[in-house]
């Protein structure tokens, strides 16, 4: 059988998306639509002159305008935290792709929106006091300042990403309008560190230099949370992976920005240790991902990329995590990983087409469902941990048009991935390569 042009891919997937998009569900919207931006960014810079790919770009600002007016709507609507730090990301997304296009009111808009999604996430979840033990402030997944929330990862990943955007989107020196989101991406990479030392096991290590970053911290006596939701040992989501590279790398692509305001706020700033720390960290978990999720490290694998086997990821609310693996390869497309991934980034491609519907080109949840028994057994010999279930059981009162649109989406991610790889470009050419020549500027 002919191999597929990722061309055609892209455009078969891409129409699907276009109608499916339109769901009610506040949070995966939000990361539907930074998948689309950032899928049509990557296809027109690809091939500017398709046809195809310019009414893609079309379309796109139908969803551009309908998701203003959807944020505007429910951005008090009293969702969790998260949910506001994953359209705070889209809308700076959304920001950017609109100074491309030439059209900076509406990407002063999208930055203002960007800006209240961070402004939601800090009132309902950032704990600003210095009580909670064995490491204190962090932001918890709450739906208001009075409601009790788990301090997850996802949920802190989000705000330290979405403050490194904002700060990099506002630019400027310091002090200025920067300073707030300066401020909060070092307090998240301080959280982070501290959880990160070996007594915590937050940070999993299997072996030096290959880790990965669990579901949330536990440790008594103020993290001890385990639901919203159900947790269970060794928990790991892709996405979390994902989000880590791109906060500990984007604190890298600011560099020069964030020294400036550390130099006056934090005393004693070693910029070149910051920035060491910076990279060896996000080495360990690119090596976590490349080992035991695209299997690199597992005998026979397809190296197709899987989720971890957990329950709490495919049965206790699959709509939520079944887009992990789009937004893992959605932040890995932006890093130079020297071309270590294109290969498993075309095969998971090629198994996303070969398992869609092939009447409407909708895309499975799941990839490759022959290597998903051998992928387990080896992920949790590694790992240490794992269900056997690789199944995603979606709760039937879900409507299918929303679960169509989320794993449509993160087939666009898969498929950005394959576009970018081999380029020689990435669209933010952040690299895990130790800059270690120049730590305090850009």
């Amino acid at each position: 059988m002919a191999e597929t042009p990722i061309l055609d891919m892209a455009v078969g997937g891409f129409g699907r998306f276009s109608s499916v998009w339109d769901f009610e569900d506040f949070w995966t919207r939000g990361n539907t639509f930074d998948a689309a931006l950032r899928f049509v960014t990557a296809a027109q810079r690809r091939w500017p002159d398709d046809p195809r790919v310019q009414d893609m770009q079309m379309f796109l600002r139908t969803i551009i305008g309908a998701d203003r007016v959807y944020l505007r709507k429910e951005i008090k609507g009293g969702y969790w935290a998260d949910d506001y730090g994953w359209w705070g990301i889209a809308c700076v997304t959304a920001r950017n792709y609109l100074m491309s296009v030439a059209d900076p009111n509406g990407a002063a808009e999208f930055l203002g929106l960007a800006e209240q999604c961070w402004a939601q996430m800090i009132a309902r979840g950032y704990d600003k006091l210095d009580t909670a033990r064995p490491v204190p402030h962090g932001c918890a997944n709450a739906e208001s300042p009075t409601s009790n929330g788990t301090k997850n990862t996802v949920t802190n990943a989000n705000l330290f990403v979405l403050s490194v955007r904002l700060a990099a989107a506002i630019g400027g020196t310091t002090p200025g309008p920067a300073d707030p989101y300066l401020a909060m991406a070092y307090a998240q990479y301080l959280w982070f560190k501290a959880w990160f030392t070996p007594a915590h096991g937050y940070l999993w290590p299997v072996n030096d230099p290959v880790a990965m970053v669990q579901e949330r911290p536990i440790g008594a006596p103020d993290y001890e949370h385990k639901d919203r939701p159900t947790w269970e040992p060794g928990w790991v989501w892709s996405a979390d992976q994902g989000l880590m590279l791109a906060g500990l790398i984007g604190c890298l692509s600011i560099r020069g920005q964030l020294f400036e305001w550390a130099k006056r706020n934090v005393p004693g700033f070693d910029p070149r240790a910051f920035q060491n720390d910076l990279i060896a960290r996000a080495n360990t978990i690119l090596a976590g991902a490349k080992t035991l999720l695209f299997g690199l490290g597992f005998t026979g694998s397809d190296h197709v990329l899987r989720e971890a086997p957990f329950n709490s990821s495919f049965s206790d609310d699959a709509k939520d995590y079944v887009c992990g693996r789009g937004v893992l390869l959605r932040y890995l497309a932006e890093i130079d990983t020297g071309s270590a991934l294109d290969e498993p980034i075309k095969l998971t491609a090629d198994a996303l087409w070969a398992t869609r519907d092939t009447s409407n080109n909708q895309f499975a949840p799941q990839w490759r469902p022959a290597g998903d028994a051998g992928f387990n057994q080896q992920f949790r010999a590694a790992w240490g941990y794992g269900d056997g279930n690789t199944t995603w059981e979606f709760d039937p009162s879900w409507p299918q048009k929303t679960i169509d649109g989320i794993v449509q989406a993160t087939g666009l991610d898969v498929l950005r991935a394959a576009i970018l790889a081999g380029q020689g470009t990435v669209e933010h050419a952040d690299s895990l390569v130790a800059t270690e020549t120049n730590p305090g500027g850009r």
